[in-house]
């Protein structure tokens, strides 16, 4: 619209214009190097506009001439780098394709192209990593380096290529650099904390953590179950060196999580061992009321070894009724009720247990022991029998044949820093790799155990007096045991 506007305008001037130079012709003349001219003023106006359109078609041939190198040069440039960027367009896409010969032939072609060495160099890294050639990529993420704009680009490369090899010196290393550099790399924090932990250097790791937690790289929750855990391994590895250091690191690993059943068990030794008893029952209460735990029971019980078997009995109530519905809780108090013969008791809390799924090895030892103490000795060999082939509890499995508590690996610590931190979950070593765990109860328990006499009718019909699933093997025939006893004295 605005320019029909101007084109009716122009019209209309031009035509004022034509018709004013008509109403008044006039002559014009002119003089140069003694010629003299005259003209009609309109002639002569149309020649001046003329030579002037003449002189600009000169100087604009003149400046195309002059300026036509520097042109030529410009447009081979802007052609060079459409290539260029072509290139880099398909280098990419071949790379996120995972074809790798693609992406780096046309990433060479993209470097030969471009005058972007710092984009070229990553592009020819990624390419290589797309390709196989580890040893490729290295080389052009180490140029990467001279470069400030790149180099932490770089060090994440190379931390990439270093895990990838299982250098986790090495990751430590271009990880700890990128992680002092960029304050906001998330991946530096993982990947730094990941390389010390597998590293086992729990120190290391927990300085990493508690800056990756200033920085909010990691959740407040799952930074405090990492630090626990971290801090118990530390306080295993010091143990042998430094109790003390060991000790204060056990106490400070409870304090983060006291759920954390490793940390409060090993804290309480440490601490009883330095005759700090009522400070170590204080950490097995709080984490009993937590998360309780069978190593915690068994930790609390032993804890002063001077106590006679009523005051350790007396104890162990006392930690039950700090979180009473828990089923660690009523096993505990089964297995005091059974050290003090009120069978009564064991089986009101035993029988609901042993409904609605199958009983694991730790519940059939312990209805092996009631029924020992009922006197049903038969019964309590098919229990124990039983036991042999039920499933494990796979906490009791965190207590070894020789009773001591957690007796972990540094790779199970290095797994338990994720599992425990992360899902806030305990794992279970030894249960997942099929080793023995240790039993319910001693064995000589069964051999141990009163018999009170009882009238038939004063019993009570329970789980313990049903006759239970035969095991494959049902043992060896009365009948046969006589024969082996019989002849085991003939030959004495």
């Amino acid at each position: 619209m605005i320019r029909l506007i101007l084109a009716v305008a122009f019209a209309l001037l031009t035509a004022v214009l034509g018709a004013f130079l008509a109403l008044n012709p006039g002559h014009a003349s002119f003089e140069f190097l003694g010629m003299q001219t005259e003209m009609p003023f309109v002639v002569a106006a149309g020649l001046v506009i003329l030579f002037a359109f003449l002189m600009l078609v000169v100087w604009w041939g003149i400046y195309m001439l002059w300026t036509s190198p520097d042109k030529v040069k410009g447009f081979m440039g802007r052609r060079r780098r459409e290539q260029g960027y072509d290139a880099l367009e398909k280098a990419l896409i071949a790379s996120a394709a995972g074809d790798g010969e693609a992406a780096v032939r046309q990433a060479a072609r993209a470097d030969a192209l471009l005058d972007r060495p710092a984009l070229s160099r990553l592009l020819a890294a990624r390419a290589a990593e797309s390709a196989g050639n580890l040893e490729g990529a290295q080389v052009h993420y180490e140029a990467l380096l001279n470069d400030q704009k790149t180099r932490v680009v770089a060090r994440r490369g190379l931390a990439q290529l270093s895990n990838e090899r299982g250098d986790f010196a090495a990751t430590i290393d271009h990880a700890g650099d990128a992680f002092q550099q960029a304050k906001g790399a998330r991946w530096a924090f993982d990947a730094l904390f990941d390389a010390q932990v597998a590293k086992a250097r729990w120190r290391d790791a927990l300085t990493t953590l508690t800056e990756g937690e200033r920085r909010k790289q990691v959740a407040p929750d799952t930074a405090r179950r990492r630090r626990s855990v971290l801090l118990t391994a530390a306080a295993v590895e010091a143990e042998s060196t430094d109790s003390e250091n060991a000790r204060e690191l056990a106490v400070s690993a409870h304090r983060a999580a006291p759920g954390f059943a490793p940390a409060a068990a090993l804290a309480a030794r440490l601490l009883a061992d330095g005759r700090r008893h009522k400070r170590a029952s204080e950490v097995l209460e709080s984490a009993w009321a937590a998360a309780p735990h069978p190593a915690l029971a068994r930790a609390f019980q032993d804890l002063r070894k001077s106590d006679t078997k009523a005051k350790r009995l007396e104890r162990l109530k006392t930690l039950a009724a700090l979180n009473p519905d828990h089923r660690e809780s009523h096993l505990v108090l089964i297995q005091i009720a059974l050290e003090e013969g009120d069978a009564p008791a064991a089986r009101a809390l035993l029988d609901p247990m042993m409904d609605g799924t199958p009983p694991s090895s730790r519940l059939c030892a312990l209805a092996a022991r009631l029924a020992r103490l009922d006197g049903k000795d038969e019964l309590a060999r098919r229990w124990m029998t039983r036991a042999s082939h039920a499933g494990a509890d796979a906490d009791w499995s965190d207590i070894d044949p020789e009773g001591r508590l957690f007796a972990y690996t540094p790779d199970d610590w290095k797994r338990m820093v994720y599992v425990f931190g992360d899902e806030n979950r305990l794992t279970h070593p030894r249960y997942e790799r099929f080793e023995r765990a240790a039993g319910a109860v001693p064995e000589t328990a069964l051999l141990d155990a009163p018999r009170p006499v009882r009238s038939a009718s004063s019993r009570t019909t329970s789980f313990a007096e049903a006759t239970p699933r035969m095991p494959d093997d049902p043992g060896v025939p009365e009948e046969d045991a006589d024969e082996v006893d019989a002849q085991k004295g003939r030959k004495a």
